[in-house]
C-alpha cells in the first residue's frame, strides 16, 4: 500500500529491531503492531517516545480498537491507533499529514541544533544526537568510538613557544575549512559537531579502538591538508585528537557526557605532547587511559 504511493518502507520483525532501526534510520513515521514476537508494542512505543520524541507512531491492532486500547496507545506516545482491515485512503492521508509535521519539526530543530556557519551540530545538537547514538549502541551490544579534535596554529620549528596557539578553530576562516573538510571526508554514519567553541567531536558507531585511531589520523590529515577557500589565507594548522572506544556499550555503559569527557582528556594530553616537542607528529593522536 505504501510503496506504490512513493514511500520507502523499512520492514523489521521484532520490537528490538524496531528500536534499533528507528534510531539509526531516523524514519518519518513508524507503523507498530500491538503484538510483537519479543516485546509489547506499547512498551516499544514508549521507548521510541523517549529516544525520538518527535517521531510519529501509529499503533496497529488486529481487532477493532476499544476505547481503552486507544487511550493506552496515546498515553504511550502514539499519534494514532488503527485496526485491520485498514482503510487505505484514510491511512495514506494520515501518514502524509504526520510525515509532513515530522519534517517541519526536523527543519525547525536544525536551526536550533546546527551551527549555520559550518553545517555541523552545535553543542546542544551534538549532545542530543549523542543520547540517541549511545542508546542505539546499547541495544545492539555494538561498538562505539568518540574522537575529539583540536586545531591549533602550527608550531614554529624553532620552538614550542613561537608560532603556536590554541583555539584556532574560533577563527571564521579556520571553522569554514574544518566544516568543509569534515563534510567531505567523514562517513555518513558518523555524527559530527562542536564539543566546545574550539573543539569538535565525532561519534562513530560500530567502530573499535583500531578503527578510532585510523579515523582520527584520516580526519586530522584531511583537515591539515585541506586547500583554503579562494582568496582566503588561513593559518597552517596542527590537528590533535583524543579518542575512546568501547567494544560493547551494553556491557560497559557510559553516559554521553562522560564519553566526550574521556576523549577530551586524551586530546589535552595529545596537545601537551605536541607542544612539548615540536614536530612530534606521532604524539598528536592519544587514546584515553584511566589514571
Amino acid at each position: 500500500m505504501l510503496e506504490p504511493a512513493g514511500y520507502r518502507v523499512l520492514r523489521v520483525a521484532t520490537g528490538a529491531e524496531a528500536l534499533e532501526r528507528a534510531v539509526s534510520a531516523r524514519p518519518d513515521l513508524v507503523l507498530l503492531a500491538t503484538d510483537l514476537p519479543d516485546l509489547n508494542g506499547l512498551s516499544v512505543c514508549g521507548e521510541l517516545r523517549q529516544d525520538l520524541p518527535d517521531l510519529p507512531v501509529i499503533g496497529m491492532t488486529a481487532a477493532p480498537v476499544t476505547r481503552g486500547q486507544r487511550l493506552a496507545w496515546l498515553r504511550a506516545g502514539a499519534w494514532d491507533c488503527l485496526a485491520f482491515p485498514v482503510d487505505a485512503e484514510e491511512l495514506l492521508l494520515k501518514i502524509d499529514r504526520y510525515a509532513r509535521a515530522k519534517r517541519r519539526a526536523d527543519r525547525a530543530q536544525e536551526g536550533v541544533l546546527v551551527d549555520s556557519a559550518t553545517g555541523l551540530y552545535n553543542g546542544g545538537g551534538l549532545k542530543r544526537r549523542a543520547r540517541e547514538v549511545v542508546a542505539a549502541a546499547v541495544r545492539a551490544h555494538a561498538a562505539l568510538a568518540c574522537v575529539v579534535f583540536g586545531a591549533d596554529r602550527r608550531l614554529s620549528k624553532r620552538g614550542a613557544g613561537e608560532g603556536g596557539g590554541g583555539g584556532a578553530a574560533a577563527e571564521p576562516a579556520v571553522r569554514d575549512r574544518l566544516g568543509a573538510a569534515l563534510r567531505s571526508y567523514a562517513r555518513e554514519s558518523d555524527t559530527i559537531g562542536w564539543w566546545s567553541e574550539v573543539e569538535f567531536a565525532v561519534l562513530a558507531p560500530g567502530t573499535d579502538e583500531e578503527g578510532a585511531a585510523r579515523l582520527a589520523e584520516r580526519l586530522a590529515d584531511a583537515i591539515e591538508t585541506a586547500p583554503p577557500e579562494p582568496g582566503v589565507s588561513p593559518p597552517a594548522l596542527d590537528v590533535c585528537a583524543g579518542y575512546v572506544a568501547l567494544t560493547d556499550v551494553h556491557a560497559t555503559p557510559v553516559d554521553p557526557e562522560e564519553l566526550f569527557g574521556r576523549a577530551g582528556a586524551a586530546l589535552q594530553l595529545a596537545r601537551t605532547g605536541v607542544r612539548g616537542e615540536a614536530g612530534a607528529r606521532g604524539a598528536r593522536i592519544r587514546r584515553f587511559e584511566r589514571a
